[in-house]
């Protein structure tokens, strides 16, 4: 490849899809990712590095065309028409955000900007980071001004997981320009991928419509999850109610219950909402108590196994051998990021000792350093019962597994396998 069209960096779950699109339209592409680890899986398409946002079908041939190029970080950022940034914002140990992958890759793409490029930021990001940090960055290190000599544009990516409704390219696309030509050149760059893409009037009106989204999703999660221990303690069945108010043509969008909100979006999304507001001297209650009541599920659901272990299994929890199936954030997808099954599973060894499986997670690290190596389902013989706190597919059907099995995805533990002969 020569001097590629558009360079992307971060091959995660909204910069491959967009490395992928962009050579399906027929631009040279360069995709750049600090991980050798990663690069590897991108270019042998093996399964699952797609990570449920583009199939290895479309990868594989995206690669085939010669369009699209990947390598690793470690020779530096070439030129380029466009560079995108897809790089993570996880929240820092004070509460923050953690913006140094974004500034670094800001920096490397600085040094090389030309007269009329286009830089895009798709990371999730507070508002004001790009208007506040990068557009000053870029500027200071490539000598340029934003606005008349190159282009900044935000576009946050929404994508789903796993989700084979909504494809990347189906997905509206909302984007802001630094300026007015900005968001007219991010918008035709947008328009060769996406079927639809929706201006807004600068950058932080992009981040915060990404940043309203997931905050809209956490707190509805949090209310339905406040509805069902309502429900538990009428004795009605949650699922009845939501079935009956689902009916309703207008005014109700259904949420789930669940063990807590995860993922790179939604709950990191909401704390940016509500540092954001702090940081102008507003209040954000509602979504304080939505984080709040999302942050306890974990410690509820444990609390809950407590409750009913003894009666199923014998002995109290503390005295049981547990094991987590699935610790992704969501079902068939290999996210661990905010997982509440990872808390859960933490939670738990604080007071008895518990283990894992998981298909898509053969290794975890846990926040105290811990190092996990899944177990196999077949060697099992030393644990007491099992909690299914992800449903991936494959666990659909245990009735092979000699324990108990409690379904706690929804944050309420439910018996689908009985063996009472320890109780009994």
């Amino acid at each position: 490849m020569g001097t590629p069209d558009v360079v992307v960096i971060g091959l995660g779950f909204t910069g491959l899809p967009t490395a992928v699109a962009a050579a399906g339209a027929g631009s040279l592409v360069l995709g750049l990712d600090s991980s050798a680890r990663r690069i590897a899986d991108v270019v042998e398409s093996r399964p699952g590095c797609g990570l449920g946002t583009v199939s290895e079908q479309a990868l594989r041939e995206a690669l085939g065309s010669g369009r699209l190029v990947v390598r690793d970080m470690s020779s530096g950022v070439p030129a380029a028409g466009v560079h995108v940034l897809c790089l993570p914002t996880p929240p820092d140990r004070r509460g923050g955000v953690d913006l140094r992958p974004l500034t670094q890759a800001a920096q490397e793409v600085a040094a090389v900007l030309r007269r009329g490029d286009l830089v895009l930021v798709q990371s999730t990001c507070p508002p004001g980071t790009v208007s506040q940090s990068l557009v000053p960055l870029l500027e200071r290190v490539s000598g340029l001004r934003a606005g008349s000599a190159f282009h900044v544009a935000c576009a946050p990516m929404r994508i789903d997981p796993g989700n084979q409704t909504y494809a990347f390219t189906t997905i509206p696309r909302v984007v802001g320009g630094h300026t007015r030509r900005c968001g007219h050149r991010a918008t035709q760059f947008l328009s060769a991928m996406a079927k639809e893409v929706v201006s807004v009037t600068s950058t932080c009106a992009a981040e915060l419509s990404k940043v309203f989204e997931n905050t809209f999703r956490l707190v509805n999660i949090s209310l339905v999850n406040e509805l069902a221990a309502v429900c538990r303690v009428y004795g009605v069945d949650v699922n009845d109610v939501l079935r009956a108010a689902g009916t309703k043509p207008f005014g109700f969008l259904g949420h789930r219950p669940s063990a807590g909100a995860g993922g790179d979006c939604v709950p990191v999304s909401a704390r940016f909402f509500s540092t954001a507001a702090r940081r102008r001297g507003l209040l954000s209650p509602l979504v304080d108590a939505a984080l709040a009541m999302n942050d306890a599920m974990p410690a509820h659901t444990v609390q809950r196994l407590r409750d009913v272990i003894p009666q199923v299994v014998g002995r109290p929890l503390r005295a049981s051998r547990v094991l987590i199936l699935g610790v992704t954030y969501k079902a068939d997808t290999p996210n661990v990021r905010q997982s509440a099954a990872v808390a859960v599973l933490e939670e738990l060894r604080r007071e008895s000792w518990a283990d894992y499986h998981d298909p898509y997670v053969p290794e975890l690290v846990l926040s105290d350093g811990t190092h996990l190596v899944g177990r196999d389902l077949g060697d099992v013989d030393d644990v007491d019962f099992a909690v299914i706190m992800t449903p991936h597919l494959v666990y659909e059907d245990l009735s092979a597994l000699d324990m108990p099995v409690f379904d706690c995805s929804t944050g309420e533990p439910r018996l689908v396998v009985e063996r009472f002969e320890a109780a009994a």
